[in-house]
């Protein structure tokens, strides 16, 4: 893996009410990089190898594939040859603030993650079923259907449900002892710090406040931040309240200084300076840009 792999903060339609991109790309080899989405990767045709986080697992037709935010990944394809690919992107608000999420979706990524591969390599009848669950969101996404995100939403948890139950069960002996250790050695994993952080984003938070809650050492804390997530407390929690910020300006009428507020920022200088740092213009420029269609500058692309 590359010492400085690129890091991507965007991906089509993040700033709108319902985040998620789905498209079919022809990979050869994909370099080093990491993202703050999720990433559910369906394999279609070809075959080659994947690097997350410094560990390498086979790709070939049927493998199923769900990358948490923030994991350093790569592709690398035969020699000479190609991938045909499903990429599906969207946040993690749509496994945290949903009732699916309450009823367990979300463990995918608060516990199973730490026990269990990323990938299972499904079966033919699962290969059929779930590939249909893809080119089902496809077909929504290239259109205009009344209710059109609720469908697509829908064939999306069932095609997660369906990679929960196929990975656990392929995996679940060694995956609930792995699970069961890590439990042991710390009471509350790093997701869950996470899942609080985007329900809570908007008060004021501090990283004494994360520690002392789910049981860190307060330097030990700021350190996971900086190894798990590439970069510190404060530039994250900023990040996930001006992702919130975007959606607020492109989708309402709402001041730029009622939504600083509104996102968790104290003051309106702080989100001026942050924004323009994460996005490359102000927060009154982005609006207009994106009313225009237009990304900003200092937006990063999205390929995988």
């Amino acid at each position: 893996m590359a010492d400085n792999p690129i890091y991507l903060t965007d991906y089509p339609n993040m700033d709108t009410a319902f985040p998620y991109s789905i498209k079919i790309e022809t990979v050869t080899n994909v370099i080093p990089h990491r993202h703050d989405f999720l990433e559910f990767i369906l394999v279609l045709e070809g075959s080659g190898e994947q690097i997350i986080n410094g560990i390498r697992h086979r790709m070939e037709p049927g493998t199923l594939i769900f990358l948490l935010p923030y994991q350093f990944h790569a592709i690398q394809c035969e020699p000479g040859t190609r991938m045909l690919l499903y990429i599906c992107n969207f946040d993690l608000e749509l496994l945290f603030h949903s009732r699916e999420g309450e009823w367990g979706l979300a463990s995918i990524v608060l516990d199973d993650s730490e026990g269990l591969p990323p990938f299972v390599q499904l079966n033919e009848p699962e290969m059929t079923l779930v590939a249909g669950l893809f080119d089902s969101m496809m077909e929504e996404y290239a259109g205009s259907e009344r209710m059109r995100n609720i469908f697509i939403k829908a064939k999306l948890l069932e095609a997660l449900v369906l990679f929960d139950r196929c990975r656990f069960k392929r995996h679940a002996e060694h995956g609930s002892a792995s699970a069961a250790n890590k439990h042991n050695a710390r009471p509350e994993n790093v997701w869950q710090v996470i899942q609080y952080l985007h329900l809570h984003y908007r008060e004021d938070i501090t990283l004494e406040h994360l520690a002392q809650k789910f049981h860190y050492n307060i330097s030990h804390l700021s350190e996971t931040f900086k190894q798990r997530f590439g970069q510190n407390f404060i530039h994250f929690l900023h990040g996930l309240r001006i992702r919130h910020a975007c959606g607020l300006l492109t989708s309402t009428d709402l001041s730029v200084s009622h939504i600083a507020y509104e996102v968790g920022f104290g003051s309106f200088q702080t989100f001026s300076r942050a924004f323009q740092k994460m996005k490359g213009v102000s927060p009154t420029a982005y609006r207009k840009l994106m009313q225009r269609g237009m990304p900003s500058e200092g937006s990063a692309g999205s390929e995988i």
